[in-house]
């Protein structure tokens, strides 16, 4: 049998950074004002946005540079959505002033998502796309994001399907920094109980060929297949 896979062969996984929020000392944001609040609490990391047009972001550093492949994959709950819509999800490849970022988002009242390289304020967009994808029939309220770079290339998946929502080129998208974290719109309070990054060590003779056979257990034989965990 004979399968067109994204493939590399991945030699090594190491767990980098691994937060289930138990912790004051893990490095988010801790704040409380009129326009967000985000803290710690029963082993959660709490983000409201209370204003009424800006964007806000959480964010720390990246424990892998962004010429490495990796995984950054996060749960997160949505619990309050105070004006009926909004967008929530992961930021990733920015630095400390996140003129630009790149975000991995999906729609608090519709079943779309939406990948971006944007300006903070929305000024100007370089690059988007945008999608319908299936919720996971189980959890109404909870998000699976996974995030993969591989080499030359950036993999979505959303609830754990084995195919992934988008598939871009990182030239697609900015890496300007190894800054990641949370993003939350007007009227939105959402919480997260784990988030984990892993580096992924690839053989660099792989010859990245897409045809591979597969095995009885439909696995390619010599590589892998990712489905963003």
């Amino acid at each position: 049998m004979v399968q067109i896979l994204p493939l590399e062969n991945i030699l090594h996984e190491e767990v980098v950074l691994e937060n289930d929020f138990n912790s004051q000392y893990e490095g988010w944001e801790v704040v409380k004002d009129e326009d967000e609040q985000a803290f710690l609490k029963d082993s959660y990391y709490w983000m409201e946005n209370t204003s009424t047009n800006r964007w806000m972001f959480y964010h720390k550093k990246l424990p892998v540079t962004m010429n490495e492949s990796f995984i950054i994959n996060a749960n997160i709950e949505i619990l309050n959505n105070k004006q009926g819509y909004g967008q929530f999800g992961l930021v990733w490849g920015f630095d400390k002033g996140h003129e630009q970022l790149n975000k991995f988002v999906v729609s608090s009242n519709t079943n779309r998502f939406t990948i971006a390289d944007f300006q903070k304020d929305h000024e100007y967009t370089r690059h988007r796309f945008s999608g319908k994808f299936e919720k996971d029939m189980f959890s109404k309220k909870e998000q699976f994001f996974s995030i993969v770079k591989l080499e030359d290339y950036y993999y979505f998946f959303l609830n754990q399907y084995s195919k992934p929502v988008y598939v871009t080129h990182i030239s697609q998208l900015g890496q300007e920094g190894n800054r990641f974290g949370f993003y939350v719109e007007p009227g939105l309070m959402i919480r997260c109980n784990k988030i984990k990054v892993k580096r992924l060590i690839v053989d660099p003779n792989f010859e990245n060929n897409p045809w591979m056979p597969l095995n009885d257990d439909e696995m390619p034989l010599g590589s892998v297949i990712l489905r963003g965990n």
